[in-house]
């Protein structure tokens, strides 16, 4: 038990330290109702800036030192902690469900009935997490650079013509679950009278001022923090390792850790012409695997070996790597999606009818839709059973696609990936394939990329204040449901022999 806490005290402090020089950057997404939210003029150098501050909000001293709120500390903490309470749990009681979507679940419900028992409770909880839920919402894609950056030592797909149907299986099956999703909330809605028309724009006053050029979401001295940071553990991993210290694994692990969210942020920063194309987390990646190739040059080590390291498996202090901590944050992430629901928790009951519409529609369709298709396409030969397996959970969030691919035989590196590049395709692609869809209702639009684009999808929507929360519900209740139907063995053999003909 002593170990396990440790170990999780570890974890936190790791993630604190690259989270602490995030004080510049712009403001993180709050779930905070707007009621209890004011704007404060701060003092910052010279300059008058408007930060947006909670009731419980940051002191003068903790703004104008540039650290970390102590409220997104110690919320983010705790999310951290319960994660690793639920996990315990699940794993002491034999449950297979992945416990961080359990464990949303649980903080939802728990949350709801406190503030019916006793009003003022459930929100209390509420605001006191959800500094550190906006905080790990606005870091979530880089904890799934890890599923990319391995796609160098997974199994191969095949041959460039296979590759190539398995892209066009992500792409097209992306359109095809976000389309007959969105459209059969958006029919349902219609018929409840819930969506009027919108009103005409009233073009009679035209602005001849130019258009400001968006922010960019973080500073140019988080970058530099960043760069400099990169560069003094990179030159101490490469010493210890030609030294042949003890400390050579966590000093690679901080190295990488740091590097892979220095190449978040210089992505993040780029031209939007070419971040609306390369996501964020495609560019991380990049810098990820050119940073291991350089360092496995440096100190004499194959390429492969050195990948190895970024996820070893282990969360072992001396063991972890980078990747093995970006991916346990996930959990805590996905927990905290609980603050986004709870935060539009009678919206979401009046269309409680819609998102159980979008689950049925986005878990049986995208199963036996994808089964169909990747038969059609003859996805790996004769021989290509396990890939077409493989291929099924594709718009699942992660650890539940993982839990289905053990279930009906997939390989578990292969179907990873294909879930990465699905939530890569649906961050980048979603809003866009919906605005052109000419869908703008937030309910519709947030459960259709929910249900199409898992995790990383969602925490696209991010800035859609009302879609968020139904991105967050639908991928919970997609993944909850597909995950059930493959359970039944006689929905199993079917959906297996109508994806093999076996």
């Amino acid at each position: 038990m002593f170990r396990s806490f440790a170990r999780t005290i570890v974890l936190a402090a790791l993630f604190n330290v690259v989270v602490l020089t995030s004080a510049r950057s712009a403001a993180v997404p709050s779930f905070v109702p707007k009621a209890i939210v004011k704007e404060a003029p701060v003092a910052h150098g010279k300059l008058q800036l408007n930060v947006p501050v909670s009731t419980t909000a940051k002191s003068m001293k903790e703004l104008k030192g540039g650290f970390l709120p102590a409220n997104e500390v110690k919320s983010t903490l705790v999310l951290i902690v319960l994660d690793h309470l639920f996990r315990k749990a699940f794993l002491a009681k034999g449950i297979a469900f992945p416990s961080q979507l359990g464990g949303c679940c649980i903080l939802f419900t728990v949350m709801v009935v406190a503030e019916c028992v006793k009003p003022g409770v459930g929100d209390g909880i509420f605001a006191f997490l959800s500094p550190g839920a906006g905080l790990l919402a606005k870091w979530l894609p880089v904890f799934f650079v890890p599923g990319l950056a391995m796609l160098p030592n997974a199994p191969s797909m095949g041959s460039p013509i296979e590759i190539l149907k398995v892209l066009l299986t992500v792409v097209l099956g992306f359109y095809y679950t976000a389309s007959t999703t969105a459209f059969s909330v958006l029919t349902l809605r219609k018929m409840q009278g819930a969506i009027t028309e919108a009103p005409a724009c009233d073009t009679t006053e035209v602005s001849d001022s130019p258009t400001p050029a968006p922010a960019l979401p973080f500073s140019a001295g988080m970058l530099d923090s960043f760069i400099k940071a990169a560069v003094l553990t990179g030159a101490v991993n490469i010493g210890a390792h030609k030294l042949g210290t003890y400390y050579c694994t966590p000093l690679n692990t901080l190295f990488m850790l740091i590097t892979t969210f220095a190449g978040y942020v210089w992505g993040a920063r780029l031209p939007a012409a070419f971040t609306k194309i390369v996501h964020p987390l495609v560019t991380s990646t990049a810098v990820t695997l050119a940073a291991t190739k350089l360092v496995a040059l440096i100190i004499g080590e194959d390429f492969t070996n050195a990948l190895s390291t970024y996820k070893s498996g282990s969360l072992a202090p001396l063991a972890a790597g980078a990747g093995d901590i970006l991916l346990y944050l996930l959990g805590p992430t996905v927990v905290s999606f609980a603050i986004a629901m709870y935060s539009r928790k009678k919206v979401m009951a009046d269309n409680l009818a819609v998102v159980l519409t979008s689950m049925i529609v986005a878990s049986v369709g995208s199963l036996f839709g994808t089964a169909s298709f990747v038969r059609l396409l003859k996805i790996g030969g004769e021989a290509g059973a396990v890939l077409r397996k493989s291929l099924l959970p594709r718009n699942i969030t992660t650890p539940l696609a993982i839990a289905i691919t053990n279930i009906i035989g997939g390989d578990i590196s292969q179907a990873a990936a294909v879930v990465v590049m699905t939530g890569i395709f649906g961050a980048t692609f979603g809003a866009r394939t919906f605005t052109a869809f000419g869908i703008t209702d937030p309910v519709t639009r947030g459960l259709g990329q929910g249900a199409s684009g898992q995790g990383l999808g969602v925490a696209a929507f991010v800035n859609e204040k009302e879609a968020f929360p139904f991105a967050a519900i639908s991928m919970v209740l997609t993944a909850v449901a597909a995950t059930t139907l493959v359970s039944i063995p006689p929905v199993k053999d079917v959906l297996l022999k109508l994806a093999t003909g076996q």
